[in-house]
């Protein structure tokens, strides 16, 4: 368990993936933002990305974000328990606190934990998101040792629209949305709320395996949870080229776990925000430059044995320049951020900044493109550190393309690692990895394949009893995608092949699958629409010293979705259409079949 809950119980890589259904395949028009900074159509870029649209996020119906990034390439997920419960995230065999979450460019996280809290963000306030696979920390810094993940909240467009979404369905799973967006020939704008509560069940998978992880004999009650979400955003041309924008995201959620008795009904009270205000100025033809101010906050006050609170804040100023040039683009970059934190423990210390300088340089001449950046970060508590990538893609037809990079990426120490009462040690150093990679890309006719062979070596891994810079891994790996699109039928297939091994045992790392395989076939003849997907995980090791195997296992979900009117669409999912039993954390149970009903409205 985390330290939190101890109580109470470079590289931007190289192929284009190919994403499952749930995921838009990438055209050439596709415009990301993540793998460069600046916005990029996606054929342009050296990198392994997935972008998930709108489209896909409504068809996951009522599912968690861990359940919806689950079904992607080269993720794996671990919950405890289920909807709303916290689950880790682990990317090509990294570790979870490796991995960047950025809400609109803002990152939002942990600072005690030093990882993403991804189960409380509703799907409902998601317009897009872009999973960015391989080191990124030469773009952003500390944390991108496994990649990045990016998510944008909804935005106006178009006249005044009201759209709205209901849903029922197992175990007492209620969701209800609604919002209104829009823009005129000056102003944007959206506004979104929305409500999700489950009862639940039990998470104890075995009662007497739970004892031995959390010391305690479970309450065999239901756990369950809810979620009440608001979202905003503004942006106003000021003049041409000149516009300011704000954007907000809330989310407040009550959590029912078990941990410290047979009769106790443990829970914690957890608080998510970002808000920003942004400036951006265009200010030659070929110079744009962007002014931001943000925060983030992730605040948890649990309640199990006694109440304890742990509030982290970071607030962020950035301004970033965009220069297009002769030969490819220019990206410059200056960063301050200062992360606080506060609660009922005392930590030794509890500020620290970070100020950074990055730059970035791309472009493409003819078959050629290519992708460099260097970053220094100077943290107040370890002093600088610097990253470095460099990557390059040859098309050598229409069809095929290559793409090779090299880059280096780190992990600060988290405030828990650093100052947590005794357990932290503040001598630690960042964890520092350095990734390789070469791949290929075709694509003809309808028809899409890759491969990615990526080696990640990282070293000084924090880990022990007292806490060190002890480890070392090293992460070897083959991913292969294929799919199509034919009349009314779309497939999309991924293998993933990896040996995350930890270089002083010799051993598995930690709950890291070595094979995955994620399966997906829609069917669109007309209106309506008809789908399933598949994702398989290997066998995984619950501890270091793979002393507690899981067994691998194959989950199948259906969905389907009908139009009533113009207006008005009915939609429907079966998730673990077999009700297979089976577990990603030790103890912990997932949900056995569920059935969801919504109804969706939306003027055409």
């Amino acid at each position: 368990m985390s330290i939190r809950h101890s109580r109470s119980a470079v590289a931007v890589a190289l192929s284009l993936a190919f994403p499952t259904a749930f995921a838009t395949t990438a055209d050439d028009a596709t415009i990301v933002v993540t793998a460069t900074r600046s916005p990029t159509r996606v054929n342009e870029v050296i990198a392994d990305i997935t972008v998930i649209d709108r489209v896909a996020i409504e068809q996951a119906g009522p599912s968690t974000l861990p359940d919806l990034l689950s079904r992607q390439p080269g993720l794996h997920v671990v919950d405890t328990g289920g909807h709303g419960k916290p689950a880790s995230l682990f990317m090509r065999g990294t570790a979870s606190t490796h991995i960047l979450l950025l809400i609109d460019g803002v990152p939002l996280g942990s600072v005690t934990t030093g990882q993403a809290t991804l189960h409380n963000l509703p799907l409902s306030q998601i317009e897009r998101i872009e999973i960015l696979r391989g080191p990124a920390s030469s773009l952003y810094g500390s944390d991108a040792i496994g990649g990045v993940i990016q998510i944008f909240t909804k935005r106006g467009e178009g006249p005044p629209q009201l759209n709205a979404f209901a849903s029922i369905g197992s175990r007492g799973t209620r969701e209800a949305q609604t919002g209104v967006s829009g823009s005129t020939e000056a102003l944007s704008y959206n506004l979104s709320a929305s409500h999700y509560t489950t009862d639940g069940f039990n998470v104890a998978a075995d009662p007497e395996r739970f004892n031995t992880v959390n010391w305690s004999l479970p309450n065999p009650d239901a756990d369950g949870y809810r979620n009440t979400a608001i979202s905003g955003r503004l942006a106003f041309d000021i003049a041409p080229g000149h516009q300011v924008g704000a954007s907000v995201l809330e989310t407040r959620s009550r959590n029912h776990y078990d941990g410290s008795g047979l009769t106790a009904d443990d829970y914690s009270n957890d608080k998510n925000r970002v808000a920003s205000l942004s400036l951006r100025n265009r200010l030659t033809t070929d110079w744009t430059s962007d002014l931001r101010m943000s925060s983030s906050e992730d605040w948890a006050e649990i309640f199990s044995f006694e109440r304890y609170l742990f509030s982290t804040k970071q607030t962020q100023w950035l301004w970033q320049n965009d220069v297009q040039l002769a030969v490819g683009r220019l990206m410059v970059a200056l960063e301050n951020v200062e992360q606080k934190v506060s609660g009922t423990t005392s930590y030794a210390v509890s500020k620290r900044t970070i100020d950074s300088v990055v730059v970035g340089y791309q472009g493409n001449v003819g078959n050629h493109s290519w992708q460099t950046s260097m970053r220094s970060d100077d943290n107040s508590q370890y002093g600088t550190h610097t990253t470095g990538s460099l990557g390059y893609g040859y098309r050598f037809s229409p069809e095929w393309q290559l793409r090779a990079s090299t880059g280096t990426a780190f992990k600060a120490p988290s405030f828990n690692q650093l100052y947590y009462p005794d357990f932290g040690n503040a001598t630690l150093k960042p964890e520092k990895a350095r990734n390789r990679e070469i791949g290929a890309h075709w694509q003809k006719d309808g028809q899409h394949a890759s491969v990615t062979v990526f080696d990640n070596h990282i070293s000084d891994l924090i880990g022990g009893y007292p806490i060190s810079n002890v480890g070392k891994a090293h992460i070897t790996g083959t991913s292969f995608g294929y799919g199509f699109v034919r009349d009314a039928w779309q497939f999309d297939s991924h293998v993933d092949v990896m040996k995350p091994i930890d270089e002083a045992t010799g051993n598995r790392l930690q709950r890291r699958p070595a094979n995955m395989l994620k399966l997906a076939v829609t069917y669109s003849p007309g209106d309506w629409k008809l789908g399933g997907e598949t994702s398989a995980v290997g066998q995984r090791f619950d501890t270091p010293s793979q002393d507690r195997p899981m067994s691998g296992y194959a989950v199948a979900n259906l969905f389907a979705s009908t139009p009533l009117s113009k207006d008005w669409t009915l939609e429907g999912r079966l998730n673990n259409l077999f009700d297979r039993v089976y577990e990603n954390a030790w103890s912990y149970a997932v949900p056995g079949r569920e059935l969801f009903v919504g109804l969706r409205y939306r003027p055409k």
